[in-house]
């Protein structure tokens, strides 16, 4: 599926996906239009599947980020959870888990307000949800692009 040239394509786009097609030919030692045959054909069968802009959520004015663990009812009578969450404000991911919880989202709001607003309007109405737990973050660590910071070569 992916050799280890691939490998290192991908490990330098995650790193910058705006990086030119010339650069990462230069790093990998192939010529750009080696590497750009290999970004396209990735594309195409869905291995990169797209590029993204990492904005400061400052900037947007939504500093506040959390989690929220959803359980919904089991069984759920034939109702869609997921897609009832799937359009919450603020919402960046959603996750369904294994676990004592059934879905996990990622939320950005403005303030706590916002966010006690978006779960008693929009997360606790939804008709199959039981109980919502929420960790608000102090203060981010760490957030990185997926498997940005690991070694594809080490497969």
């Amino acid at each position: 599926m992916i050799d280890a040239k691939d490998c290192e394509i991908l490990s330098i786009l995650l790193k910058d996906a705006s990086i030119s097609k010339a650069e990462i030919a230069r790093r990998v030692g192939l010529a750009a239009s080696a590497v750009s045959e290999r970004i396209r054909r990735m594309e195409t069968e869905n291995i990169v599947r797209g590029y993204e802009i990492r904005v400061d959520p400052k900037a947007l004015e939504k500093p506040l980020l959390a989690f929220v663990f959803v359980t919904d009812a089991k069984p759920s009578q034939g109702f869609d959870t997921a897609a009832a969450l799937a359009d919450v404000t603020g919402l960046e991911e959603l996750h369904k888990i294994a676990g004592e919880d059934c879905y996990l989202l990622k939320i950005r709001a403005a303030g706590t307000d916002e966010l006690n607003t978006i779960i008693e309007q929009q997360i606790n109405p939804v008709q199959s949800v039981t109980r919502v737990r929420t960790t608000i973050v102090l203060k981010s660590v760490t957030e990185k692009a997926c498997l940005a910071g690991h070694d594809l070569l080490a497969k």
